[in-house]
């Protein structure tokens, strides 16, 4: 019984810096107002997790775990290369719209402090590879060089438009919130795998 309690007093406690890291980022999810968000005295989270940096980092691991996991992007053997891109970045896109704390959160070590070994960048990393080795499977036939440099591109204006979501929302209108604006930019970042 008292592993049960525990499990589930862990996880409120990851729920609710999930929570905490969408509404106020990294620097505002204090101990104490994860605490507060989860019901609990902020002692726990010591005791669960050692200290708020080890607790943020399980939710960083957790979260970038949902938002690479492969089983979410259905594969149709019947998809082009630009097909399979387009279906993939346009569910990273939505998960970013729909959650732009926590992916400000994953780049935050990154922008912040110019720490490039955080888990974001090793994360990036594997799934790029991951991804070229996709998108070759799927018919891709150019270079592996220029592939990775296509993929590159796509990433970076992709998560750009993520992490600054109104930099380019007044000159060219890019609203990926909107599906139609999102199809629309996807389209275009995906045409150079033609």
């Amino acid at each position: 019984m008292t592993d049960q309690v525990e499990t589930s007093v862990e996880e409120k406690i990851i729920n609710a810096a999930i929570n905490c890291l969408e509404k106020y980022g990294v620097e505002g999810s204090t101990n104490r107002v994860i605490a507060k968000e989860a019901g609990i005295n902020s002692a726990a989270i010591n005791y669960y997790f050692r200290s708020k940096d080890v607790l943020i980092q399980k939710v960083m691991e957790r979260t970038m775990d949902h938002a690479f996991d492969w089983s979410d992007f259905p594969d149709d053997p019947g998809l082009t290369a630009q097909q399979r891109c387009y279906n993939i970045f346009n569910h990273l896109i939505e998960g970013g719209v729909n959650f732009p704390g926590i992916t400000r959160a994953h780049f935050h070590d990154l922008l912040a402090e110019g720490n490039y070994d955080a888990l974001v960048v090793k994360r990036l990393n594997i799934f790029t590879r991951q991804l070229v080795d996709d998108l070759e499977s799927h018919g891709y036939n150019g270079s592996r060089a220029d592939l990775e440099l296509s993929i590159m591109q796509i990433m970076n204006a992709a998560f750009m438009s993520i992490l600054v979501p109104h930099l380019y929302k007044d000159s060219l209108n890019l609203d990926l919130s909107d599906p139609d604006t999102r199809h629309s930019f996807l389209e275009k970042l995906t045409a150079i795998l033609k």
